[in-house]
């Protein structure tokens, strides 16, 4: 959505009245009160958020699943994350597919990246979309259906390398976690779905495979279920991926900004307009702390030098993506040191390769 000069003067203008408004307010009430409001709606916030915070895993454990930080990491560590296979490689592969991890596995690429999503009978199963219809020859909803309806459905028949993948089906959690911990892969798992079923299904996971917890990073962009996920089990390891206009658009890229609106009236438009303000505006100040957060995820066209700084700072690491081009994977991987997801693996060896 493009902004005219005067919308956007008018916005920068009421942000500097409430600003200098409240900060005057604020000064007002403590120079002629004993007990000024602010301060003390101020002590209650730290207060609350102190004590409902979980505290987040130790360094040596995010560093057991991520290896070193890739800006301080030396030829002798024993292993730095610098490529994730974004939904195994979908570009390479039939994506979110065991034959996709495998292929990345043959390839080196031992950090993975899938979706988490329900069957209508309660099946964790590993796929994107809310409908089959981008990767298959039908259109079916995956909520709408069981798990015994999805298992046969091939989802090669639309991608460019489908001779290679003939007969991909859609797999479950379990199945994707058996092999990828049989294979010595790290996974970040990605709940697509924000129904709270998932905070037990993934305490349950975690229970019947300890070993997640030194190979596994669960995400969403969800602060509500990793809240609740890390609040029943701390030592699980979790990231929050984001991006600018999450709520309102239904996509960003950068140069042309926010895709299509999800409110079509113009009042959830604007409801959804000030979600993102506040989701943004917390989640460097008070969402990341509450949590207790190891990784933020960022959109490849929201990251710059100052931002990863400013997130080392807090102790986070930065992950970027979606990363396809070599140019952004040699600047992110090169200039600004962290790790970024891919969806083809394509030139990985020349990308971290310092020029001679």
């Amino acid at each position: 959505m493009k902004h005219t000069p005067v919308i956007n003067l008018t916005l920068s203008s009421l942000t500097i009245v409430a600003v200098f408004y409240g900060s005057w307010s604020l000064l007002t009430e403590v120079i002629n009160t004993i007990l000024p409001f602010g301060l003390i709606l101020t002590i209650l916030l730290v207060c609350a958020v102190y004590f409902l915070r979980v505290p987040a895993p130790s360094p040596a454990s995010v560093e057991t699943i991520l290896g070193k930080d890739p800006a301080v990491a030396s030829s002798d560590d024993a292993y730095v994350m610098k490529t994730v296979a974004h939904r195994g490689a979908g570009l390479d592969a039939p994506e979110n597919s065991l034959p996709a991890f495998k292929m990345c596995h043959d390839q080196g690429c031992d950090a993975i990246e899938f979706d988490i999503t329900l069957t209508k009978d309660g099946v964790p199963v590993v796929f994107h979309d809310n409908c089959l219809e981008r990767m298959s020859d039908c259109n079916l909803v995956i909520g709408e259906h069981k798990w015994e309806d999805l298992c046969n459905i091939d989802i090669s028949v639309k991608h460019l390398y489908k001779d290679r993948f003939a007969k991909t089906n859609i797999p479950t959690l379990e199945q994707t976690v058996t092999q990828l911990l049989a294979s010595g892969q790290r996974m970040f798992i990605d709940i697509k779905d924000n129904n709270k079923k998932f905070v037990k299904i993934i305490h349950g996971l975690f229970d019947r495979y300890p070993d997640l917890y030194s190979r596994a990073v669960v995400s969403s962009f969800n602060p509500i279920l990793i809240y609740l996920i890390r609040k029943g089990n701390p030592k699980i390891v979790c990231s929050l991926a984001w991006r600018p206009h999450a709520f309102a658009y239904d996509s960003f890229n950068f140069p042309m900004g926010p895709g299509i609106r999800r409110g079509k009236v113009w009042y959830k438009h604007f409801l959804l307009v000030l979600c993102d303000f506040i989701h943004e505006w917390a989640l460097t100040r008070i969402t990341y702390y509450l949590l207790g957060l190891s990784v933020i995820l960022l959109h490849k066209d929201a990251i710059n030098g100052r931002t990863v700084y400013d997130w080392r700072k807090r102790g986070l690491r930065v992950m970027a993506w979606t990363v396809n081009t070599p140019a952004e994977k040699q600047f992110l991987a090169r200039v600004l040191k962290i790790t970024y997801l891919t969806d083809t693996l394509t030139g990985e060896g020349t990308t971290h390769t310092p020029p001679l």
